[in-house]
């Protein structure tokens, strides 16, 4: 994992893979990621149903300082929105987790119906989305990327791409 600057603050490159052997060690990795991330990041959870998405977002929330407890698959209600105490994570942001499940979505209009480029635009919150092939047309280009594999052993291997914009102006 390198690090680059983007503007005042430091961005850390989450890309890689990991191998873990359970639910702890999903949620462990989650919580890695979670203290690595900042306001207005986008993650977003591929893998098939039972794969530890909504594990990893547990552990996501925990990394920022939410309390991981709360954290429950928002499949019927497509959308949860946690709040951390002010200065609850190591830096002051982000202070919030925004859980999205698209598994019921039949389409982009569904995503916007919820206000994502609302939450984008806003940029106070954290977003965490499963399943975003069902609305990936609607998604930003700057992502963190996570592909969540189960293993045969009930493990599972995570793949995590992390396409973030590192705020490099190339130029014309």
């Amino acid at each position: 994992m390198g690090d680059q600057a983007k503007g005042p603050q430091r961005t850390v490159d989450l890309s890689g893979t990991a191998e873990l052997a359970d639910e702890c060690a999903t949620e462990a990795l989650g919580a890695r990621v979670g203290r690595a991330l900042r306001a207005g990041d986008l993650v977003a959870l591929d893998g098939p149903l039972g794969s530890g998405k909504t594990c990893l977002v547990r552990g996501i929330a925990h990394g920022m300082g939410i309390d991981r407890a709360l954290v429950t698959s928002p499949s019927f209600i497509l959308m949860q929105r946690y709040r951390g105490a002010p200065n609850a994570a190591p830096t002051a942001e982000p202070t919030g987790l925004v859980h999205i499940d698209a598994w019921r979505m039949r389409s982009e209009l569904d995503l916007a119906d919820l206000g994502l480029d609302e939450i984008v635009a806003a940029g106070r919150d954290v977003i965490a989305l499963e399943w975003p092939s069902k609305v990936e047309s609607a998604l930003p280009q700057s992502i963190v990327r996570i592909t969540l594999t189960p293993t045969p052993t009930g493990g599972r291997v995570a793949l995590i791409e992390d396409q973030r914009d590192r705020g490099c102006d190339l130029g014309p």
